[in-house]
């Protein structure tokens, strides 16, 4: 499983936000918080730029929590109706693994515990990591962009 290396900019998201322990991710768990953005999907839509659903885990300020955006990509400057949120996603490099819907965790999985600790890059912790979900999953596979950064003083790994 080798991932294209891209480059995006910034950009802001608008959706449903939930807190997530680590560890009690489970696919009822984000079935659940999907279930919550669909219920509001259409005045999220609405002021939309692309066709495409994100999936953003921004690093929460307490240790073993991760904040879990459900939404798609607006302007800027859209403002958050009532029970929704604008979150903004860093810029920079990412490693785009594609997988079938039913593989996010398992994939999630291999690229932390195989690819990345071979890597000639590593994690960059700083920045969140989102699922894509073309218009038509299940039919076209998701992509999982890993934030990631130069290995300090070079690194020496393989690819």
């Amino acid at each position: 499983m080798t991932p294209r290396l891209t480059t995006c900019g910034t950009f802001s998201v608008l959706g449903v936000a939930s807190r997530i322990g680590r560890g009690s991710e489970s696919p009822e768990l984000f079935s659940g918080i999907w279930k919550t953005f669909e219920s509001r999907r259409q005045e999220i839509e609405c002021v939309a730029t692309q066709k495409v659903y994100l999936g953003v885990s921004f690093p929460a300020d307490e240790e073993r929590v991760t904040e879990y955006l459900a939404g798609m990509r607006v302007a800027p400057d859209t403002p958050a109706p009532e029970g929704l949120e604008v979150r903004q996603v860093s810029g920079g490099e990412y490693a785009v693994f594609e997988c079938p819907l039913d593989a996010i965790g398992a994939t999630y999985q291999h690229v932390f515990t195989v690819w990345l600790p071979n890597a000639s890059v590593q994690f960059d912790a700083g920045r969140a990591p989102f699922e894509e979900y073309p218009e038509k999953t299940p039919e076209q596979p998701v992509r999982l962009h890993i934030p990631v950064q130069p290995h300090p003083a070079g690194g020496g790994r393989a690819a």
